[in-house]
């Protein structure tokens, strides 16, 4: 099998680098993508936070939608919102990438049910229709101000929201406020135990990032995760790993602004992975 001079690239790196310092074999992935990566690395054990440019500014495509999931669960727990309410899917709403929905036209969903298939398999449609029960995107961005987060914001909806340009501030986050974020959400307060366990439950049974952190964690790890793909050659993923000896380990990587296909996004991500798990005992 023919390797791409820029995969090859990254093997080099990975096994050359690997005696150096975690931000070492980061900034050298970073210069073989040739765009800009983001990452920071919460430990809940000892609430301590690694981060490289993580408080920079990156495109949160995708992975905003464990945000909103979350938004609505915590909006049904209120009484805000009634989470099986349901709403019909009409063929003017369906997005590119509506696995879920798009067979669904002229049926109903709940609003829970469309969390679910915004969850597990990313579809966009899903995602709108989400959003526009808890208030659309500056609803989202007012409930991360209220528990704690002064930077992640969402602008627009799907597919605007993954335009990705370089210096635009709307629908993007810090890798450290992302990981803060997460553990408030899947760990803290701020959703009951139930909601708490459906959105890490959601999170666990994701079918659409097999390819990235997913591929490379140990079989005695499990894995709560949500990845997000934009223009510009954007990739991300979020997520929280653990085991019986480990408490979790909250993980927010972000690329932008590259040249590179989808399978080489993802070596990036894989690339940045394996160091993270490295320094970090996840093995």
């Amino acid at each position: 099998m023919k390797i791409k001079p820029f995969l090859f690239g990254l093997i080099v790196l990975a096994n050359n680098a690997i005696a150096g310092s975690l931000t070492q074999n980061i900034e050298a992935i970073e210069l073989s993508s040739g765009g800009y990566i983001g990452v920071s690395v919460l430990n809940t054990e000892t609430n301590k936070t690694w981060e490289y440019k993580g408080d920079q500014r990156f495109p949160m495509m995708s992975t905003f939608k464990t945000l909103a999931c979350a938004k609505m669960l915590y909006d049904s727990s209120v009484g805000g919102i009634d989470k099986y309410k349901t709403t019909t899917i009409t063929k003017e709403q369906i997005m590119p990438w509506s696995p879920v929905t798009e067979p669904l036209v002229d049926h109903m969903i709940t609003t829970k049910k469309a969390c679910e298939a915004t969850m597990l398999m990313s579809d966009n449609t899903a995602a709108n229709i989400v959003l526009n029960e808890i208030g659309g995107p500056s609803s989202l961005t007012q409930f991360l101000r209220a528990i704690g987060d002064d930077k992640t914001r969402l602008d627009r909806i799907e597919p605007e929201l993954n335009e990705a340009k370089n210096g635009d501030k709307r629908d993007t986050t810090t890798p450290v406020a992302m990981s803060k974020t997460l553990n408030a959400l899947l760990f803290g307060n701020t959703l009951n135990p139930q909601d708490k366990q459906t959105l890490k439950s959601w999170m666990m049974n994701n079918k659409v990032s097999d390819p990235l952190l997913r591929s490379i964690l140990p079989s005695d790890w499990s894995i709560a995760d949500r990845s997000g793909a934009g223009g510009f050659g954007s990739r991300g993923i979020t997520a929280a790993v653990w085991n019986d000896k480990h408490q979790p380990i909250i993980i927010s990587i972000y690329l932008t602004q590259t040249k590179l296909d989808m399978a080489e996004r993802n070596q990036v991500i894989v690339e940045v992975g394996n160091a993270i798990f490295k320094e970090f005992n996840i093995n």
